[in-house]
C-alpha cells in the first residue's frame, strides 16, 4: 500500500494505492472517489453513530471496508471539515479524539469503549478511541496539524486535540479558579505529563461554530 497526503494543509486528501486484494477501512462518509475494480463492504452509520451505540448500547464500531478486487486500485479520502490530514505509520496504540479517526489498515483495531476522558467533556461532544495495532493510520483534523513532542508536562485546550501517544498520562482540569475558567474563554484544559508525541488542530470546531452559527440563514 502506498499513501500520499495532497492538497495540504487546509484541504487535504489522502490517496491510498492498493494492491490486490489489500484493504483499507474508514469512517462513513468519508470516501472522495476510487476506482472501478474496488469493493466497498457498507455497514449502516459512521464513526458518531458507532459511538453513540459503544457508549449507550454496547454495540461495535462501525465502519466502510475497501478493497482492491482482481488488480491494483486507488481510494482517495477526505475529512467533512477543512484541515489537514496526518498519516501515521502505527505500531503500538495511541489515543484519538474521534471525530479525527478517518481511516486506518485491516491491522488496526479502533476500541470505541475505551473510557479515559469519560466518554465526553465540557458540553464539546468529544470522544476518545484507542486505536492500537500495526499498520497505517489517518487522522483528520480542522486547521493544520501541530505535532509536540512532550517530554515532561504540557497543558492543551480540549477542544485542539486530534491524538496523543498512550504513554502520556493525562487529566482533565480547569484553567485556573471558576473565575478564570470563566472570563478567560478557555473553557477544560487537559494536563499532559510524561514522554510522548501530541497532535494538535490548529481551529477549534466547537468555537468556530459558535461564531458562524448564529450568522446562518434558519433552516426551513
Amino acid at each position: 500500500m502506498q499513501i500520499s497526503i495532497e492538497h495540504r494543509p487546509a484541504y487535504a486528501l489522502a490517496i491510498c494505492r492498493l494492491d490486490t486484494d489489500e484493504q483499507m477501512k474508514a469512517e462513513s462518509g468519508a470516501m472522495l472517489s476510487m476506482s472501478s475494480n474496488v469493493g466497498i463492504q457498507s455497514s449502516s452509520g459512521g464513526v458518531m453513530k458507532g459511538l453513540k451505540r459503544a457508549l449507550l448500547g454496547g454495540e461495535s464500531f462501525f465502519q466502510n471496508t475497501f478493497t482492491a478486487e482482481h488488480a491494483p486500485g486507488e481510494v482517495t479520502f477526505a475529512p467533512t471539515l477543512p484541515g489537514d490530514i496526518v498519516h501515521l505509520p502505527l505500531n503500538g496504540e495511541v489515543v484519538v479524539q474521534g471525530t479525527s479517526y478517518l481511516a486506518s489498515s485491516p491491522g488496526i483495531d479502533v476500541n470505541t469503549r475505551f473510557k479515559g476522558f469519560k466518554g465526553l467533556f465540557s458540553g464539546e461532544g468529544v470522544f476518545m478511541l484507542k486505536v492500537a495495532g500495526k499498520g497505517d493510520l489517518l487522522l483528520s483534523a480542522f486547521g493544520a496539524i501541530h505535532e509536540v513532542e512532550v517530554d515532561g508536562e504540557y497543558v492543551v485546550d480540549t477542544g485542539h486535540i486530534v491524538a496523543f501517544e498512550s504513554s502520556l498520562d493525562f487529566k482533565i482540569a480547569r484553567v485556573g479558579g471558576w473565575a478564570a475558567t470563566f472570563f478567560s474563554g478557555e473553557g477544560l484544559v487537559c494536563r499532559y505529563q510524561g514522554k510522548g508525541k501530541l497532535w494538535l488542530q490548529t481551529r477549534h470546531p466547537h468555537e468556530f461554530g459558535s461564531l458562524i452559527g448564529p450568522k446562518l440563514p434558519p433552516r426551513e
